[in-house]
């Protein structure tokens, strides 16, 4: 049972180990306009201002999220009785789920301040 309980700890630490790595490295190398790295959407590369400001914005809620989940999943798996591999893969699969949303989440909260801030506006 130990195996098993390493085997899931791994596989819950993937998606948070990545976030974080992904916001820690835009944080570093993502100052040029149009980098090779960086978050690339339409709308960060409209100008300048918008991917300095995508970059900033993904780079820190990137690497706070992933932190955060990565406490909070072993906080959860730590705290969980399961007595059989059956019951602890699915409560794997349970929390991976979750922080596949997390990150969908953090790319929709990214995009909708860089549409309130350089969407294009309209003439009333």
């Amino acid at each position: 049972m130990f195996a098993t309980w390493i085997l899931c700890v791994f596989i819950m630490l993937v998606i948070p180990a990545v976030t974080a790595q992904t916001g820690y490295l835009r944080l570093k190398s993502c100052a040029a306009f149009d980098a090779e790295r960086g978050y690339h959407s339409a709308l960060a590369l409209s100008s300048p201002e918008a991917w300095a400001y995508a970059q900033k914005a993904s780079s820190m809620s990137y690497l706070v999220t992933g932190i955060v989940m990565a406490v909070l999943s072993l906080l959860i798996a730590y705290g969980l009785p399961t007595d059989s591999p059956l019951t602890l893969f699915i409560f794997t699969g349970t929390i991976v789920l979750f922080q596949s949303a997390a990150v969908i989440v953090l790319i929709s909260c990214v995009e909708s301040g860089l549409r309130r801030r350089f969407g294009k506006k309209t003439a009333e």
